[in-house]
C-alpha cells in the first residue's frame, strides 16, 4: 500500500484524534488540521479555522485526501464553515474527501444550521471532488457514555441516557469508525455512503451491564439530559444536543451498514470511570 498524505480536520477532538492515530499506525502522512492544533506526535500541524478559506487552501495544498468533520456549532457559523470548505476545495482541489457526518443526515435541509451544513456538504462535495465518501455512526458513539457529565454517575452505579431502555443500540467506538475511514481513503471505489455500527445491538440494561456489573440503566428525558450537559457545554450546545433526542433518526438501511469489531465491554474496560 502506498503512503498517502491526508489532511484530518478536528485532529485534536475525540473523533479526529482516533482517525489520526489510525492513519499514522497504517503508515500514512497526516496533516493535523485544527483551529489551535496541539502537538500531535508524528503529524504535521496545520492551523486553520474552518471559516478561513485561505487557511483551508493552505491546509489542502499537496494532500491526497481530506477527512472532514464539523465541530459542534449550532448557529449560522456552521453554514459559513461549510461554504468555506467548499470554496477552499474549489480553489485547491483534492482527489478524495471522506466526510464523517457524525450522525444520520437527512436528504434535505430542516432549518437547523448544524444539520443543514452537513446536507449542503453532502450535496456539493461530489461537484468539486472526484471521489467522495460519506460516513458516520449508524446511531451513536460509545464515547458519549464516557463524557464528563456521565463518568461520575457511572462510577456511582447509574447510566443516564435519553433513549428507551428497550431500544437496541449499536454503540460504535470512534476507533472502529476511524478504521472504516481509513479503508474509505484507500479503496479504489469506496461506497458513496457508509454507516458504521458496533458488533452488538444492546438494550439499556445490556449497555449498563457492559460498563460494569453494578451499573444500572436509567432512561431520562431530553430535558433532564440537557441539565446534565449544561455545566459542561453551555446552554446553546446542551439544548441542541438534547433536542436531537426528541426525534432520533431511524437506523440507516442495513445495506450500507458495516459492523465494527470492538464490543462495548472491551471499550469500557479501557476507560477510566473515576
Amino acid at each position: 500500500m502506498n503512503s498517502l498524505t491526508i489532511a484530518v480536520h478536528g485532529a485534536t477532538g475525540s473523533q479526529g484524534s482516533a482517525v489520526v492515530r489510525d492513519l499514522l499506525a497504517a503508515g500514512h502522512e497526516v496533516r493535523a488540521v485544527a483551529r489551535k492544533p496541539a502537538d500531535v506526535p508524528g503529524a504535521e500541524a496545520a492551523a486553520a479555522d474552518l471559516a478561513d478559506i485561505d487557511a483551508l487552501v493552505t491546509a489542502y495544498t499537496g494532500v491526497d485526501a481530506v477527512v472532514l468533520q464539523l465541530p459542534l456549532v449550532f448557529d449560522e457559523t456552521a453554514l459559513t464553515q461549510a461554504d468555506a470548505v467548499l470554496s477552499a476545495l474549489g480553489r485547491q482541489p483534492v482527489p478524495r474527501v471522506v466526510f464523517n457526518r457524525s450522525a444520520t443526515v437527512p436528504d434535505e435541509p430542516i432549518g437547523v444550521p448544524y444539520v443543514d451544513a452537513k446536507v449542503l456538504l453532502s450535496k456539493e462535495l461530489p461537484n468539486l471532488v472526484e471521489t467522495v465518501a460519506l460516513v458516520g455512526p449508524a446511531m451513536t458513539y460509545a464515547e458519549n457514555l464516557a463524557a464528563p457529565w456521565s463518568t461520575p454517575l457511572v462510577a456511582a452505579g447509574e447510566l443516564r441516557y435519553p433513549l428507551p431502555a428497550e431500544l437496541a443500540v449499536p454503540w460504535v467506538t470512534a476507533g472502529d469508525v476511524a478504521a472504516v475511514i481509513r479503508d474509505l481513503l484507500t479503496a479504489p471505489t469506496p461506497p458513496r455512503v457508509q454507516a458504521v455500527a458496533g458488533p452488538q445491538d444492546l438494550t439499556g440494561d445490556q449497555t449498563a451491564a457492559a460498563l460494569g456489573p453494578s451499573v444500572r440503566w436509567r432512561t431520562v428525558t431530553p430535558a433532564e439530559y440537557e441539565a446534565l450537559l449544561l455545566p459542561y457545554l453551555g446552554s446553546e450546545v446542551a439544548a441542541a444536543i438534547a433536542g436531537s433526542y426528541e426525534h432520533p433518526a431511524p437506523l440507516p438501511d442495513p445495506a450500507i451498514v458495516r459492523r465494527g469489531t470492538t464490543t462495548l465491554s472491551q471499550w469500557a474496560a479501557a476507560q477510566d470511570w473515576r
